[in-house]
């Protein structure tokens, strides 16, 4: 008897240890199909599937192989920043005089001390709207109506800087935007264009904000082609900014972005016109400034789970690289982008994830030279699900037919609603990561990295969502 109930459960082990078996094998051969597809003969190609609650790999190729991430960097970099600065931080603007209020004159200097907050003036944040009517205000509410000196911008907190490793075409363009001490309407700028028949010559009629401090050399001409075509090219070296390409033929009004090299500017210009708007007058006196100052009031950023959601949702670089310079400002006491990532890569090592066979260059994801796996990747979306900001990081995350950066990918789909991920785009790169709840509740990880697919854009989506179909499915 005791023989027939000893081998009636090594069957049932048996079954069970196949059963298992099966369903990894199973998850395993949806990903083997993928990865042997034609689009990806010559691709490099990193993928790993995990089970939240276990921690175990379900599937898997290649997935420590460090591939270049794009945007999908911004996972490490919001992760590392809800971790180490937390979901409430907030970012410090300071208003300071180095002289004294007498019966309604400032005595002394207005001076604007940048801490580095990424959302004054910012579109994304309705709250950080109208900053110089903001400030004015504070100053009226101390009586100020006169200030006897000159407004002062304190820049101190950080030297901003280019990462060697950012690409010609990218550094003087929108989304090539580098922090500053003092960010200042997403330290853009926009150039109005005129264009008249294919092939002639454009003319910027206006730029906003009106002083940018730069030079523009237009050699944009129209096309046919009904597309923003146009890029800005130039450095932080220079004031100079060559614009090549084309933009489509007659237009009055057709809009290019750039990034600001001095975006504090445009935030003096908006404060005296709203300070003589006001009747307050600044006298415009060369005082030199003391080292002895006082503050007046200080201006405070959105939360951080906030600035988190926005960098994550519509890809913001400047706000990832913001919060990687900061990261480096509370744990080295020095920002720039070496210490910023050398912050990441010691705190994730703390939390026992090794980086060494990561290379990570900025925060943002624009360095074509950053290099992470699809495995390190996994380590920090689990260690993110334990976590206390979990709630906080997955809120940031763009939903599948929903929102931000995946707002048309799975629509009507079964994933739709239930695949919650970052995305990454460059040339030849393709990037995803996220959380995957299956049609039973239960949760996976998936990461997906590509590099030079040999399909289009339409085929990789329609191959990406049919393997997360199928693994929703299993």
């Amino acid at each position: 008897m005791n023989k027939i109930l000893l081998l009636f459960a090594f069957i049932v082990w048996g079954f069970s240890c196949t059963s298992q078996q099966t369903t990894d094998n199973k998850i395993q051969q949806f990903v083997d199909e993928f990865t042997t597809d034609s689009c990806f003969y010559s691709a490099g190609l990193g993928i790993i599937i995990k089970d939240v609650e276990k921690g175990k790999i379900l599937a898997q190729h290649n997935s420590k192989m460090a591939l270049t991430p794009a945007s999908t960097q911004k996972l490490v970099t919001t992760a590392s920043a809800l971790e180490i600065l937390g979901e409430d931080y907030q970012f410090k603007t300071l208003l300071e005089t180095d002289g004294n209020i007498e019966n309604g004159i400032l005595k002394g200097n207005l001076i604007i001390k940048g801490g580095g907050d990424p959302t004054l003036e910012s579109k994304y944040f309705e709250s950080q709207q109208n900053s110089a009517n903001r400030i004015v205000s504070k100053l009226k509410k101390l009586n100020i109506h006169t200030i006897d000196g000159n407004i002062l911008i304190d820049i101190s907190y950080f030297k901003p800087s280019i990462p060697r490793t950012w690409i010609w075409e990218d550094i003087g363009n929108y989304y090539g935007a580098v922090p500053n001490a003092i960010n200042y309407r997403d330290n853009m700028y926009t150039l109005y264009f005129k264009s008249g028949k294919a092939g002639n010559k454009t003319k910027i009629w206006k730029t906003v904000p009106n002083n940018t401090g730069l030079e523009f050399d237009n050699q944009v001409v129209s096309s046919e082609i009904n597309r923003d075509l146009a890029y800005i090219f130039g450095g932080n070296t220079s004031n100079l900014r060559r614009i090549e390409g084309s933009i489509p033929q007659n237009r009055n009004e057709f809009k290019v972005k750039g990034a600001f090299l001095h975006p504090e500017l445009a935030l003096i210009e908006d404060l005296k016109a709203e300070l003589n708007k006001n009747n307050i007058r600044v006298l415009n006196q060369k005082n030199k400034p003391t080292i002895h100052r006082k503050e007046l009031f200080e201006i405070l950023s959105p939360k951080l789970k906030d600035i988190v959601y926005w960098t994550n949702q519509k890809s913001v670089n400047l706000f990832a690289d913001q919060l990687l310079f900061e990261i480096a400002q509370k744990r080295n006491k020095k920002a720039n982008w070496k210490t910023g990532t050398k912050s990441i890569n010691e705190f994730w090592r703390e939390k026992g994830i090794e980086t060494k066979y990561q290379n990570l260059l900025d925060g943002s994801g624009l360095s074509h030279f950053n290099a992470i796996s699809a495995d390190f990747f996994s380590q920090i979306l689990t260690s993110m699900y334990h976590s206390n900001n979990y709630d906080a990081f997955l809120a940031s995350l763009p939903v599948a037919g929903k929102s931000g950066t995946l707002k048309y990918f799975g629509k009507g789909s079964k994933i739709a609603n239930h695949w919650k991920a970052k995305t990454g785009s460059m040339t030849g790169v393709r990037t995803y990561c996220g959380y995957l709840k299956n049609s039973e509740g239960k949760a996976y990880i998936v990461c997906i990295l590509i590099n030079n697919h040999t399909c289009s854009s339409k085929e990789l989506n329609n191959k990406l969502l049919n393997l997360l179909i199928q693994v929703y499915n299993y």
